[in-house]
């Protein structure tokens, strides 16, 4: 099955969904990291420290989480705080905290196209690749807010795609391309999906 989700945020997350069982115990031992963290105040002062005193380019993935999972507990009110730990989440592949922490940030921040797009990203990557309703609606709605953006318009097609309806998902591409300028960032993307459909069993 033809997959657009490519982008650098989202690149495996097919991949790491085939792992879900170690998915979840990296997330159990995050969380008990967290329960360690906030509930033992000797340990909380000593270990976030550690974390605070390093450079930020030298964490691995798991300690930025954590680092940002114990900013968000102290600061649940911070927007910039809730998208970025939405953002490592989905990276990481827990698409069930992606999508909580996600509705944090819609709550906190408002709609964006980037924020619905990633929000509609973790619900299909909690459903194992497969866009719903729910995530295409969140979709369309990203693709109004955002009229110019071609990265939700690739989405809507790849649900068109899944439902059996290419040509469809092709007619909806190229209405889109008939509408921008030729030198647009997205025109390879689009052209290249295009083809891909056309191909690709109805």
């Amino acid at each position: 099955m033809y997959s657009v989700v490519s982008e650098k945020t989202y690149t495996h997350y097919k991949n790491r969904y085939t792992l879900k069982a170690l998915s979840i115990l990296f997330v159990l031992l995050m969380t008990w990291n967290i329960y360690a963290l906030t509930g033992n105040p000797e340990v909380k002062s000593y270990f976030f420290s550690e974390l605070m005193d390093k450079n930020p380019k030298t964490l691995s993935m798991r300690e930025q989480l954590v680092l940002l999972q114990v900013l968000f507990f102290r600061a649940p009110h911070d927007g910039k705080l809730a998208d970025a730990l939405a953002v490592g989440y989905l990276e990481e592949g827990h698409f069930q905290d992606a999508v909580n922490i996600y509705l944090d940030a819609l709550r906190l921040n408002g709609e964006s196209a980037p924020r619905l797009v990633g929000y509609g990203l973790a619900l299909v990557g909690y459903e194992g690749g497969m866009i719903t309703q729910e995530a295409q609606n969140i979709f369309q709605k990203a693709a109004d807010l955002a009229p110019n953006d071609f990265y939700p318009r690739l989405l809507l097609a790849e649900a068109l795609h899944q439902a059996g309806k290419s040509l469809q998902a092709v007619h909806l591409l190229q209405k889109f391309l008939d509408t921008m300028p030729e030198d647009f960032s997205g025109r390879s993307r689009i052209e290249a999906m295009i083809v891909q459909l056309r191909d690709a069993p109805n």
